[in-house]
């Protein structure tokens, strides 16, 4: 028996198809004796026999089974010990991966993480303080009051040029125009406006706000939600409205001014100069944004208040060559010199300019226009401003800059330099000072109509001879049929006709007229395109077609003064930092004067001599003063006043230029404002 079985055994393994019998062995058929749910008997084979069982045919029949023996076989546990394997490794790399996760990158994950969650947010910065050549503050850090509105508390995403309030946060806007008289339309711009520069940082809805509205708007802050009010850092001016010539005004960065390399710092949205010392020192003054921290939800809502983070560099501040001093006095010299203007008679008098320079190193100590910009009222009143940029209000014409007029008479001294370094003349060579002279079939007229002597150079300077000046204008006419331009070269040495690089923008050059330039402007067929003997006979007392600044004639003045270095004009001192670093500005060039004795003397004449131009306004002065009237033809109405001057005449310090457009004579109105400006400087009653 047990030989039978065994031999059974193998028989039955020899037939076997292995682990897998398609509809034989025990175990299947005990699994189709059971009813399961899906195999019913087919129709009309309601039953088969299967081994000794009988089973209801299925519809489907298996399409494999395994025999009970494979699951004690080598085969099934090789199976079972690869699929354990690439478990173990599969679960070892996760592990791995997490242990990574967990400790080797845990600090970046979490700031990530974080990052998602925090904005940064943009906010106005404090700007550098300007002050004085003394210290006193010219324009400093203050504050100011202003509405700012959440947009996500007032309106749904998106937060951008696209956004909406709902109809509770147009509610709340609409109640607060009912108490600004600002149009809602102007608030959802604002708020637009603001989100497209920062999504999460809050809208200045309502600039400059009154301390009433303030609290007005605190004691009921739960009827404006996601308004409120806040401390912005602003412009603060310790001086009033002193300095309006030269400190400049402050505007948004506009998309042009972005491609500038003047601007290249700055950022869009930021607060930048776009005038004066602010514009020129903008990279020093600007502290560009400060930064803040705001938590948002999944939503992108905000979730918690802003929190400020610390600046890491101050601004550096500048100091001016200014002295705030003087520059009170200059404005008020210059108000003073319009009423003598109108005292006179010349009441077309409505504007004036004056420049006061070292001519030792070029330090502007004070730069005056009239009328100028308020940038006081600019900074506080949104209407001033506006009227001041659309020109309804006078004031951004800066006349000691911009201002091109003809030099009248203060341009002889530099006609003498050019005679004299061209030897045309020497300071002893004799000239009548007539009546009048003819040149062609023009009569050129002299101030005092009965003279009639012979001057030398210093005293032509001293009475202001014109016909003394015509009879050299025609010498240069006639050297001029040879080539030599020398009284516009001079004048171009001087630094007339071209901007002097003072540091503020928008200056202009003047015109120094020359034969080409008469014709590339008239065009070379056009009569008034050729240059004539008149041409030049006009030119030697500053008439025709000249045109200077009241800072360039005080270049050119500080060059007579110092004996021929021509200074480069500047409002910069230093830059204060953690170190004070003072600001170089080279001279532009040394010229070789020759002879410039006469010219000092005569000018000294003029101001002190019994005959001179000024001498009744500076004979008595204690001061010793160097000056010279002018009185220029205007064509667009009565003459202008120009004095042009320096002091103390033997060692200058100061040089002084006074313009009164359609203020008169010299004597009239220039030259007793430029009087009630060295009074100032030194002290003096």
């Amino acid at each position: 028996m047990p030989r039978r079985r065994g031999r059974a055994r193998r028989n039955r393994s020899r037939s076997s198809w292995g682990p897998l019998e398609i509809g034989r062995g025990r175990g299947l058929g005990r699994r189709l004796a059971r009813r399961t749910p899906g195999f019913l008997p087919g129709p009309g084979l309601s039953t088969q026999r299967l081994g000794s069982a009988r089973q209801p045919l299925p519809l489907v029949e298996p399409v494999s089974t395994v025999e009970e023996g494979y699951f004690d076989s080598f085969a099934f546990y090789r199976r079972l010990a690869i699929v354990g394997v690439v478990a173990l490794l599969a679960f070892a790399l996760l592990g791995l991966r997490a242990w990574s996760l967990q400790l080797l990158h845990n600090a970046d994950y979490v700031a990530q993480s974080q990052a998602q969650q925090i904005r940064v947010v943009n906010l106005p910065a404090a700007r550098g303080i300007i002050v004085d050549d003394k210290l006193r503050p010219l324009a400093a850090v203050g504050a100011e009051l202003a509405v700012v509105a959440d947009a996500s508390a007032l309106g749904p995403q998106p937060f951008d040029a696209k956004w909406t309030p709902t109809s509770r946060g147009r509610r709340t806007l609409e109640a607060l125009s009912d108490l600004t008289r600002i149009p809602v339309a102007t608030l959802i711009d604002r708020i637009r406006i603001s989100l497209v520069q920062s999504p999460f940082g809050p809208a200045i809805v309502v600039p400059h706000v009154t301390r009433p509205l303030t609290f007005y708007l605190d004691e009921r802050a739960a009827e404006y939600p996601g308004l409120h009010v806040v401390q912005l850092p602003t412009r603060s001016y310790p001086q009033g409205a002193l300095g309006g010539e030269y400190l400049g005004l402050l505007g948004q960065v506009s998309q042009a001014e972005l491609k500038d390399p003047g601007y290249k710092h700055a950022k869009p949205g930021e607060l930048v100069g776009q005038s004066g010392v602010e514009a020129t020192y903008d990279q020093y003054l600007n502290a560009g944004f400060a930064h803040a921290r705001v938590r948002v939800n999944a939503l992108g809502q905000i979730a918690s208040p802003l929190r400020a983070e610390p600046t890491k560099k101050a601004p550096d501040g500048l100091q001016l060559t200014i002295d705030a001093r003087i520059q009170r006095a200059a404005e008020h010299a210059v108000r003073d010199g319009i009423a003598f203007a109108h005292q006179a008679g010349y009441t077309q008098a409505n504007s004036g300019a004056a420049v006061v320079i070292d001519p030792r190193n070029g330090a502007v100590k004070a730069l005056v226009s009239y009328p100028s910009v308020n940038q006081l009222a600019a900074a506080q009143d949104p209407k001033y401003l506006q009227s001041l940029l659309t020109g309804k209000t006078p004031g951004l014409l800066n006349l000691a800059t911009q201002g091109l007029f003809p030099a009248g008479s203060t341009f002889k001294p530099i006609v003498a330099e050019a005679a004299l370094s061209s030897g045309l003349i020497t300071p002893y060579t004799p000239m009548a000072c007539t009546g009048s002279l003819t040149v062609g079939n023009i009569v050129f007229h002299n101030v005092e109509p009965s003279i009639d002597e012979t001057m030398d150079l210093p005293q032509a300077i001293e009475m202001s001879c014109d016909t003394w000046f015509y009879r050299l204008g025609e010498q240069f006419y006639f050297k001029q049929q040879q080539g030599s331009l020398a009284i516009q070269q001079w004048a171009h040495w001087l630094g007339l006709g071209q901007p002097t690089g003072i540091d503020i923008p928008g200056e202009v050059g003047g015109v120094v007229p020359t034969p080409a330039w008469l014709k590339l402007h008239f065009g070379a067929s056009s009569p008034e395109g050729y240059w004539y003997e008149g041409t030049s006979v006009n030119l030697s007392i500053g008439q025709g077609y000249l045109e200077v600044t009241p800072l360039q004639l005080a270049v050119a003045y500080s060059a007579l003064a110092n004996g021929g270095t021509v200074v480069r004009p500047h409002l910069g001192e230093a830059l204060l930092g953690a170190h004070r670093k003072t600001l170089q500005f080279r001279p532009v060039r040394k010229l070789p004067m020759r002879d410039l004795w006469a010219i000092h003397n005569g000018l000294y004449e003029a101001a002190h001599g019994s005959t001179g131009t000024s001498a009744a306004i500076f004979g008595n002065f204690p001061i010793p003063v160097d000056g010279k009237t002018g009185t220029a033809q205007d064509p667009h109405g009565s003459d202008d006043s120009w004095y042009a001057s320096w002091a103390p005449s033997n060692n200058p310090r100061y040089v002084v230029v006074v313009l009164i457009p359609h203020g008169g004579f010299g004597a009239n109105a220039a030259a007793p404002a430029a009087r009630e400006i060295y009074q100032a400087i030194f002290r003096k009653k």
